[in-house]
Formats: C-alpha cells, structure tokens, sequence
C-alpha cells in the first residue's frame, strides 16, 4: 500500500451519458444509480491512497457555481460526486479550453448528419481527430501544471476520451481506473439503446 500512495495519482472515474428522452430510460437510470453508488464504494478504497486535492471534469469551462450547475444538467452522479469530493478539501479546476472543445463538438456533431459521401465522412473523422488530439493534448497539460508531486486526482471522462489522454500525460502519474461491477451492464445497455438498427436505411 506505502508504494502505491507515493508519486502522482489519477482516480478515474468514466462519465455514463444523460440518456432523457430515449427509450428505456427508467432501466437505464436505474443502473445508472447503482453505478455512481459502486464508484462512491470505490472511491472510498481508493483514497486511502491520497485524497483527491484536485478535480477534473471533462466539458467544464468555468469554476465555481457557473461549473456545478452545467455539471448538474449534465449528469447528476457526477454532480453529486464532485459536491462530495469538493466537502473533502478538493478544487474543482478547468482543464478544458472552450474553443477546442467546442471545435471538437462541432466536428463530432457533423458527422451525425452526413453519411451519403464516404469521401466527406473520411474527412470530417479527418478533422474530428486531429480536433480530439489538440483538445486532449491541452487536457493533459493542464493536468501535469496542476497536479504536483504526491498528490492525487479525481478524472471524471468518458472511457473512450481518458484511454486517448494517457498517452499525452507523463509515465510519473499512475492511473487507477474506477470500474465497479455495474460498469460492465451499463456499458451492454448503452450500446443496445445507442447503436441504431442499420437493416434498410442503405440497402
């Protein structure tokens, strides 16, 4: 245990999607519940490591109450984590710079509403990556400046975006990755409710 509290630390904790207004939300919610409270348990365990002393959210671009309340409309486990975690001593801080996010989000959004051209969409995935690459690579600086020698973390992202922004922060800072068992059914739902039927919309 003594090793592993020694050195930078990042408890990451994937961000589940608002999923209101699709079908099965109720399930979904459901699972979602029993998921933030798993991570709650985890966490737990995790901080006998170091408590989190900083906070990074993915999408947040501002601090104090303007941050919580966007945070809130967007996911209301995360909300309820970060109030818990900011009672610990921790800062909510801004790793996101808006015009790179908000680049990425455009780029992202286009390609839900083109498909005919494989040409285009090569493209447009073309400028959402490189768009993904600059947002990250900012993400991950503003952690390294923030997070200083023997203190610990809490990452709150998408697992998909966190995977990608490994590979821009230094080797020195340890991952320890808050997968509960919910992680995994919540994961087969989502992928149910969010992969849309393709039997005739080409044919």
């Amino acid at each position: 245990m003594k090793e592993f509290r020694k050195g930078r630390k990042l408890f990451c904790v994937p961000l589940m999607p608002d999923l209101k207004g699709i079908g099965a939300q109720k399930e979904y919610q459901e699972k979602a519940t029993v998921y933030w409270q798993q991570v709650n348990e985890h966490l737990s365990s995790l901080t006998k490591l170091g408590e989190p002393t900083h906070i990074f959210h993915e999408s947040v671009t501002e601090t104090g109450e303007p941050a919580m309340k966007a945070i809130e409309q967007m996911n209301e486990g995360s909300h309820n984590l970060i109030k818990a975690t900011l009672g610990n001593g921790a800062k909510l801080e801004v790793a996101e710079e808006p015009q790179l996010l908000n680049e990425y989000i455009d780029w992202s959004m286009c390609l839900q509403v083109i498909g005919r051209s494989q040409d285009v969409v090569k493209k447009i995935i073309g400028f959402q990556m490189d768009a993904s690459k600059k947002r990250l690579k900012h993400f991950a600086k503003r952690i390294n400046e923030t997070l200083k020698k023997e203190e610990s973390g809490l990452l709150i992202m998408s697992d998909e975006s966190r995977i990608s922004l490994q590979s821009y922060l230094p080797s020195d800072i340890r991952f320890f990755l808050v997968h509960p068992p919910a992680f995994n059914d919540i994961q087969r739902l989502l992928r149910e409710l969010l992969t849309p039927s393709r039997d005739t919309t080409h044919e």
